[in-house]
């Protein structure tokens, strides 16, 4: 990557990952609160109102971090991706390289943008993917547990209430879809850039398609991807992309040159 690349909208993911993870800590001592109350002890009870408040916390701390800090973050990364597509402020938010690739300000250059960053989400999200299976597994282990062990109905909806109030089941569900979603929006810009061509009469209104689809995926689905998982492997995939690219402009090349 350029030394002079510059990306002010990361600063708002960061945001946004920061509190996700204050939520998960909130969720994971709810859990361990929730073990406590198997146990029949003189505090039980303060116990009880201490999961419902951890409970009612992640609730209120998740979907703040989801309607508004995480869509502040992703508005103002469609504004870059306009911005650095046509060259055109549309954020005051300063960016510059984020993307790799040489093409000029234009409707292919947008699709170029959108292709790379669909690309990298779906390697981040193939990663998130099996570390997610083996969370929701124990949730569902733990919970077994707990039904077999407690005999207070009430004690077990507390427990239920807590488990389950963060959607943890739905939101790995919505995680699958995002997966495959991502694999037929890489597959369609694939078919654009690699197997139709540019010269096509129909590119321009492809890209705009394939683009739409990749940021109404990502405005419905509202999955925060992992830093850690990216910066861990950046230097791999991008040598891949780079690949991508490379065949992107041979086809090019050979579709001028007919």
């Amino acid at each position: 990557m350029s030394d002079d690349r510059i990306d002010e909208v990361q600063e708002l993911y960061d945001r946004c990952n920061k509190i996700a993870k204050y939520a998960n800590w909130l969720f994971l001592i709810n859990i361990a609160v929730s073990f406590i109350l198997i146990l029949d002890f003189k505090y039980r009870d303060t116990f009880v109102i201490i999961s419902l408040l951890l409970t009612i916390a992640y609730v209120i701390l998740a979907n703040i971090n989801e309607m508004y800090f995480s869509n502040l973050a992703e508005n103002e990364r469609r504004k870059s991706l306009l911005k650095e597509s046509f060259d055109v402020n549309t954020t005051l938010r300063e960016t510059n390289k984020y993307y790799n690739n040489e093409a000029q300000p234009s409707i292919e250059k947008l699709g170029l943008n959108c292709y790379e960053s669909a690309f990298f989400t779906k390697k981040v999200v193939d990663k998130m993917l099996p570390i997610n299976i083996i969370k929701v597994s124990i949730l569902i282990i733990i919970y077994i547990i707990l039904m077999i062990k407690l005999e207070n109905m009430d004690l077990l909806l507390v427990i239920t209430q807590t488990l389950f109030s963060a959607e943890i089941i739905f939101s790995f569900i919505k995680l699958c879809y995002y997966k495959f979603q991502l694999d037929k929006v890489c597959k369609e810009f694939q078919n654009i850039f690699l197997i139709i061509g540019l010269k096509n009469k129909d590119a321009n209104v492809l890209i705009l398609d394939a683009t739409m689809d990749y940021e109404c995926l990502k405005s419905y689905c509202k999955i925060l991807t992992s830093s850690k998982i990216f910066l861990k492997n950046n230097e791999k995939w991008s040598k891949e992309w780079q690949k991508l690219l490379n065949k992107i402009k041979k086809k090019q090349e050979k579709d001028n040159n007919e």
